[in-house]
């Protein structure tokens, strides 16, 4: 009987040469050494194979992992890329993307890893099934007739599940499960989280942005009794629930799209926004006058908004879009919702799926920790 399950890790392509890419590429490194770090304390997480886009990233990792895998050819394609990496006659794996588990703790993996090797065959443990980041699986050599369902690794649970016949579980919502580095306010929520790794910490301690003081002045909100906050995106009825029994404060909540990319509805084009639509018909600035008058601050999954425009910026435009840095943005219309962004008096963090989702258990869970400055 399999005792140890290989791991597989995917770093991606670090991006372009802007300052946004660049700090997103630093904080996602940081989080994939905390992660394999702590797999190499987990007995049943054996061996460690990395796949690294950057050559850079690889001569990093190499006396972190036990196999650094070449590139693959470009363009890159996940499905294809991830049965390339599963060893032969393995009966099981895991798979995490680099920076999907920046608050998984020890105690955390090994609870899984012991659930996985006890796990039935056909079946699939993911931390989020309407968007997944990691995974632990039977018969790993099924996901080849699979593969090309998945371009990118958010729709494993979905795929598995739906056309692999396999019976998906997925984890109970929290920071550690939810967590994953997608976009700068990713990195800046869960900062202070006492789970933080030392190579992430580091990183932000040596990297400061202005995102982290919004961060800050929205946990500030978050302890105000009778306070409000405003939800936008693809936010879950857990979270909505998790924030009210946590906080003392109101809630707005404008929650539309989830599953949206698993499901294949953005790859279509058929995201539709109220939401979007509403601020299209009213005006940006006049839109953002009625948010500052209903709330104290506001999370905001602003990808589903692009996504009912048919837009997609560059990885440069949307990062630098999180941070509010309106002169590094080109898309037009992504820098005219930015400068409107901008002139709201009330702290707004805006990012993609985390933002009102792993984001936001952190924060409720850094309160927990410390419920007051």
């Amino acid at each position: 009987m399999q005792t140890t399950i290989p791991t597989l890790l995917m770093i991606p392509p670090a991006g372009g040469p802007a300052r946004a890419e660049r700090w997103m590429a630093g904080a996602r490194l940081a989080a994939a050494r905390d992660l394999i770090d702590r797999l190499h304390m987990v007995k049943m997480a054996d061996p460690v194979h990395i796949l690294a886009a950057e050559s850079i990233d690889r001569e990093i990792l190499r006396e972190h992992a036990d196999v650094v895998l070449d590139p693959l050819d470009m363009p890159f394609h996940f499905g294809r890329a991830l049965c390339r990496m599963i060893p032969e006659g393995a009966e099981r794996i895991a798979y995490f993307g680099g920076a999907s588990a920046p608050l998984l703790t020890i105690e955390a993996l090994e609870r899984m890893y012991t659930i996985g090797l006890e796990a039935d065959p056909f079946t699939a443990q993911v931390n989020n099934w309407h968007s997944s980041d990691w995974l632990l699986m039977t018969q790993p050599e099924h996901l080849n007739p699979i593969a090309d369902e998945l371009p990118k690794d958010n729709a494993l649970g979905w795929v598995l599940q739906h056309s692999g016949g396999y019976s998906v579980s997925a984890e109970e919502p929290s920071a550690a499960t939810r967590g994953d580095i997608d976009t700068p306010a990713d990195v800046c929520m869960i900062a202070a989280h006492p789970d933080a790794g030392e190579h992430l910490r580091a990183f932000i301690q040596a990297n400061p942005v202005d995102l982290q003081q919004r961060c800050g002045a929205v946990l500030d909100v978050l302890r105000t009794p009778a306070a409000s906050l405003a939800l936008i995106g693809r936010t879950s009825a857990d979270a909505w629930q998790r924030l009210v029994q946590v906080s003392k404060i109101w809630v707005r909540v404008f929650a539309e799209e989830r599953g949206m990319a698993a499901s294949g509805r953005m790859a279509r084009g058929e995201v539709h926004s109220i939401l979007a639509a509403a601020i299209e018909a009213m005006g940006q600035q006049a839109f953002m006058h009625e948010l500052e008058q209903s709330a104290d601050a506001v999370l905001w999954d602003t990808r589903v908004w692009m996504a009912h425009h048919h837009i997609w910026p560059s990885d440069a435009d949307r990062f630098a879009a999180d941070f509010g840095w309106v002169d590094q943005i080109q898309d037009a219309d992504l820098r005219r919702l930015t400068e409107a962004q901008n002139s709201i008096s009330i702290p707004m963090i805006c990012g993609g799926h985390g933002v009102v989702s792993g984001g936001l258990y952190a924060l409720l869970e850094t309160i927990a920790y410390q419920p007051s400055r």
